[in-house]
């Protein structure tokens, strides 16, 4: 599939000759798993043939990333499309494979897919991501059960927990069309675990080192004639792999589902999340990497406090009106808390070999979101030719109020630069907070923001094997914020009026083909745009200069095919892409007030992702998926890599049963090196294996081994520069799941 990409001339000319040179380099790292995988496949086979031979099998597939061509999805479009009629890429990655492979967090299980990396850190709530040359909440919209929720100041934190996932949906590609601003590069959309009328209780226990503890409850079935119940909850805890590093967090999920009549069911979900994260920012390099000494140090005071609050209710229904037209609704309230107290940036005092800390901080955001949402969907025809459409809308009011200790008109705000203390790594003691600063916080910022959204899809299938697929999305954004101001004794001053109104009308659009080799086989194309907000995707909060500011737009060609074979045994798809955004705002580098910004008047990114998934039989499942970009930033003085962009990404695995009891499986994970301010972050390859025993029918054991080679490797980098944070070292981990 690789050579495609290379003969192709237009797509030659456009990316950088390396890429070549750097994915030789990348799949230097598979050979070992060619090797496994073939030993199994012969192994497999073996079994195959056991299986034609009259003997039974009852062990499971599991679809790591990637189901039929067939399979519908829910969030590649709202007509109840299948992957093969939706004009994209679409990756489908179970809750089981998440599980087993003891992916606690979403970023670990999404960043399987091609083209996704991790850039998360406690700033961002640990979920941005790079995609398609773009980072941020901009860039990949979270969806939860296929709704988006306003982001602030670049952080999300709901939904995080991956105990109670059905399935995680991977849209590449502009997704504004389907959920409004943001998602300029992808989307990805977590889909819940339903009630069901049978009964099932599941329970998982957890211990790994690092004194790493999970636990793990669901309980589903009938409750009364026509209702049926589900809940889950979770617990964790872990000291992790850093001095003073202790996590924890808690969940739960609750549904309550009515089928009131044969057309109308009506669902009332409960779901929260309270976490306290590894409060770690990572340490400051040396001539412009690790310093190996401090690699388990956590530089952070030893008072610092990280807390996300997350509360969401919703009622939901789905009323089948007739055999051609359905409606789906859905009211919504969520609530979010989150609290940051930390210092975060380090760097080195070369005179003195300490260790300078600063930005002292504590911001609180407080968001609150009320809406209605909903969607009729028509299925007809126009003469011969079938004709499936859609019609929606949103309506949401969000209130968010900033609480800081660097609003710049009090007295007593952090002194950027200035607030700092020094400590000795070779004796390292953590400190507090007060050891810093003796700055206040205090409400900072506030605002009220109302959405009204309008959109309709539509596929008109022409004949049997062309259809066409099309989108729009009109969204009437208002913001009022407004910074406030202090005297100078520190008591708020009302007669200073620093709001600031902004009215944004997005539209948005995607027109696709799909056209049908074969009943297995479909090519594609579309243009589509995507739209963001010039704040960094944060529409909650709108700088003064900003006022008259419209949204930023991205435009997308991509063409592409997906493909069936072997019954469904095999799938694979094929992508290119060419995306494009204008007069974009980023933080200054420049500058250490968070709040400033610098403009970029364009920025471009190109490339071909490939993914294949092979079902040898019901023994073997394997995967491999990979990405390569050529994306930059231009100036207007010169062409710089885009941050946090790399070339060339790569997944592989697989999973198999080697008999009844017994499974085992690994996953190889390869990013490539992210340009980073002036300090790229080294690319990197990690291995995950485990390998699974049922005791019987009801309960299994899984042991797992997190990057088995003991990589040293950084997974993020912090805002300013100079810091990498460490990722996770060998882990070892014991895992007990009953099933009733």
């Amino acid at each position: 599939m690789f050579n495609i990409y290379y003969k192709n001339r237009v797509l030659q000319n456009n990316l950088k000759p390396a890429l070549l040179h750097k994915l030789k380099a990348a799949l230097r790292s598979l050979p070992t798993l060619a090797i496994i995988t073939s030993s199994c496949a012969a192994i497999a086979n073996d079994a195959d043939n056991d299986m034609r031979t009259g003997s039974e099998s009852t062990v499971e597939v599991i679809h790591v990333i990637g189901n039929k061509v067939t399979s519908i999805s829910e969030s590649g479009s709202r007509l109840g499309l299948s992957l093969k009629e939706i004009p994209a890429t679409i990756d489908i990655i179970s809750g089981d494979a998440i599980r087993i492979r003891n992916d606690f967090s979403l970023l670990n299980a999404v960043t399987r897919s091609a083209g996704f990396s991790g850039a998360g850190n406690p700033g961002n709530g640990g979920t941005s991501i790079s995609a398609r040359g773009f980072t941020g909440q901009d860039a990949v919209t979270k969806l939860y059960d296929g709704n988006r929720y306003f982001t602030l100041a670049g952080t999300l934190t709901f939904p995080f927990d991956t105990w109670a996932v059905e399935r995680i949906e991977i849209l590449k590609g502009p997704a504004s069309v389907l959920y409004g601003l943001g998602g300029i590069a992808g989307a990805y959309n977590v889909i819940p675990k339903s009630p069901s009328e049978e009964f099932e209780a599941d329970i998982r226990l957890s211990v790994g080192e690092n004194n790493t503890q999970f636990l793990g409850a669901s309980v589903n079935g009938t409750l009364a004639e026509s209702v049926v119940g589900r809940a889950d909850i979770s617990v964790s805890k872990s000291d992790n792999w850093v001095s003073n590093g202790a996590s924890e967090s808690e969940m739960v999920a609750l549904a309550l589902k009515w089928q009131a009549s044969d057309n109308l069911a009506l669902t009332v979900r409960h779901d929260a999340g309270e976490q306290s994260p590894l409060r770690y920012f990572g340490i400051p390099l040396v001539d412009g990497d690790f310093n190996k000494d401090w690699v388990g140090l956590n530089f952070n005071v030893g008072d610092s406090q990280i807390n996300y609050d997350d509360r969401i209710t919703r009622l939901i229904a789905d009323w089948n009106i007739s055999d051609s037209v359905s409606l789906d609704a859905e009211l919504f309230s969520l609530d979010t808390d989150r609290y940051w107290q930390t210092a975060e940036t380090y760097s080195t005092n070369s005179d003195s070999s300490l260790i300078i800390r600063a930005d002292p901080l504590i911001i609180r955001h407080e968001l609150k979101q009320q809406g209605l949402r909903g969607n009729l969907v028509f299925n007809s025809n126009i003469g011969d030719m079938g004709w499936k459409s859609s019609v929606g809308f949103e309506l949401t009011d969000a209130s968010m109020n900033y609480t800081s200790n660097f609003n710049s008109s009090h007295p007593n705000s952090v002194d950027w630069g200035g607030d700092t203390d020094s400590v000795d790594p070779t004796n390292f003691i953590a400190g507090s907070w007060s050891d810093l600063t003796d700055s206040v916080a205090v409400l900072d910022q506030v605002s009220d923001v109302s959405q009204v959204a309008i959109f309709a899809e539509t596929q008109l299938r022409f004949t049997d094997k062309f259809a066409l697929v099309s989108g729009l999305r009109y969204d009437i954004i208002k913001t009022d914020y407004e910074r406030l101001t202090y005297n100078e004794f520190g008591v708020r001053d009302t007669t200073v009026d620093n709001s600031v109104n902004q009215n944004v009308k997005p539209l948005m659009v995607r027109l696709g083909f799909v056209y049908d080799l074969n009943q297995d086989t479909a090519l594609y194309g579309q243009v589509s745009t995507g739209d963001t907000h010039q704040n960094g995707g944060d529409i909650v909060r709108v700088r003064n200069s900003l006022r008259e500011a419209d949204t930023v737009t991205v435009k997308q060609t991509e063409i592409g095919i997906k493909q069936s074979l072997m019954e469904g045994g095999l799938t694979w798809n094929l992508a290119i892409f060419n995306i494009a955004r204008k007069n974009m705002l980023i933080d200054d580098p420049d500058n250490s007030d968070p709040t400033v910004f610098t403009l970029v008047p364009k920025q471009t990114a190109q490339g071909i992702e490939v993914g294949i998934n092979y079902i040898l039989n019901e023994s073997l499942v394997t995967y491999i998926n990979a990405a390569m970009v050529d994306s930059e930033r231009d100036t207007g003085s010169e062409f710089t890599p885009t941050p946090y962009s790399p070339d060339i990404t790569l997944n592989a695995g697989f999973f198999y049963n080697a008999t009844e009891r017994v499974r085992f499986g690994a996953d190889l994970r390869y990013v490539d090196e992210r340009p980073y301010k002036n300090t790229p972050i080294p690319s990197y390859t990690v291995w995950d294996l485990f390998l699974g025993y049922s005791i019987n029918e009801s309960a299994r054991l899984t042991v797992n081994a997190k990057n088995i080679s003991d990589e040293l490797y950084a997974t993020s980098a912090h805002w300013a520069g100079g810091q990498w944070s460490v990722g996770e070292p060998r882990t070892l981990s014991l895992t007990l799941d009953l099933n009733f």
